[in-house]
């Protein structure tokens, strides 16, 4: 566990150097692993506790941002890694878990599975919901948010997203797009990753085409329209790649952004950059973000995860505003 001072940055920039800092943003590491967890996705209980997923770990971690000493609450058999994670009941999680080859960032066909894991009393209740068997490559989760209990994963490599439904376990594929696929081998081929709903519209960001898209959705998550680019991946030797993201109130999207990154974009296009934009390497590949549940002396908090590439193990970073 690692601690470091907290750091006030610049919220909007427009160039890849911060402007002089202004008092009301706040950086500060909540935990970071040392045994070389790689965290991938994250999502947040209503009492404000984290749930973390690792793609090298099968099981969701559950951390404390109060008191930071993680706990194993769930782990899947027959699986190597997690990925994507949302709360589709209060305090009921749907969790993607399969068997990963880490090297080659593909998993095992057959594998792939939507899990629920309920937290709601003290010892969690994991229930399989589905499997995919066709995927190599289950990544980001979201919910349909005018439909409740139909949960949207995307196939990073298929280029496609999947609807399922948690309580009949009944399985779609509802959209597959050149746009969502991915281009060559390794994680940084992958196509779309991370996925987010906000009414009738979803989010994605393309890892592999280097865009954050958007495009409209059905009550039956049947798609309409085109899909809408709305920004790119900015120049730079250390701008690699989209991850996943979190989607705040007025819709403006936080995407982890590789190498060390973290980008604000707005509903409009404009990207600006909140961490990393003067080359920094505090954040060591972030992967996630999720908004906190319990403000902090009237401030609110971001949530970023890390793969924790080049040090001990993946962060947990809080950024309050």
């Amino acid at each position: 566990m690692a601690f470091c001072p907290v750091f006030l940055i610049a919220l909007f920039v427009t160039s890849l150097a911060f402007a002089s800092p202004p008092s009301h943003i706040g950086i500060r590491t909540v935990y970071q692993f040392d045994d070389g967890t790689f965290l991938e996705n994250i999502a947040v209980r209503s009492n404000g506790h984290l749930l973390l997923t690792s793609v090298i770990k099968p099981v969701v971690y559950s951390l404390d941002p109060r008191d930071p000493n993680p706990t194993i609450v769930f782990e899947f058999p027959n699986a190597t890694g997690t990925t994507g994670i949302v709360e589709v009941y209060p305090d009921v999680f749907a969790v993607l878990a399969g068997a990963w080859n880490f090297t080659t960032a593909v998993a095992e066909k057959g594998s792939l599975c939507l899990w629920t894991v309920d937290v709601r009393r003290s010892e969690a209740d994991g229930k399989k919901i589905a499997c995919v068997p066709e995927s190599t490559a289950l990544n980001g989760a979201t919910i349909l948010e005018v439909t409740p209990g139909i949960v949207l994963v995307s196939d990073s490599r298929f280029g496609g997203i999947y609807s399922i439904n948690v309580h009949t376990g009944e399985v779609e594929l509802v959209i597959q797009d050149i746009l969502l696929e991915g281009i060559g081998d390794g994680a940084f081929g992958f196509g779309i990753n991370g996925l987010r709903t906000q009414g009738h519209k979803l989010f994605f960001a393309n890892t592999a085409k280097k865009f954050f898209g958007s495009l409209q959705l059905t009550p039956s998550a049947q798609t309409f329209g085109p899909i809408k680019t709305i920004s790119t991946v900015p120049n730079g030797i250390n701008f690699t790649a989209y991850d996943d993201f979190a989607l705040d109130k007025k819709g403006n999207a936080w995407i982890a952004l590789h190498s060390h990154a973290l980008v604000v974009v707005t509903p409009s296009g404009e990207q600006h950059f909140v961490l990393g934009g003067d080359r920094s390497t505090f954040l060591a590949d972030p992967t996630s973000a999720a908004f906190g549940r319990v403000e902090q002396g009237g401030k609110e908090t971001l949530f970023v995860v890390t793969a924790g590439f080049g040090i001990s193990g993946g962060q947990v970073v809080a950024i309050d505003y």
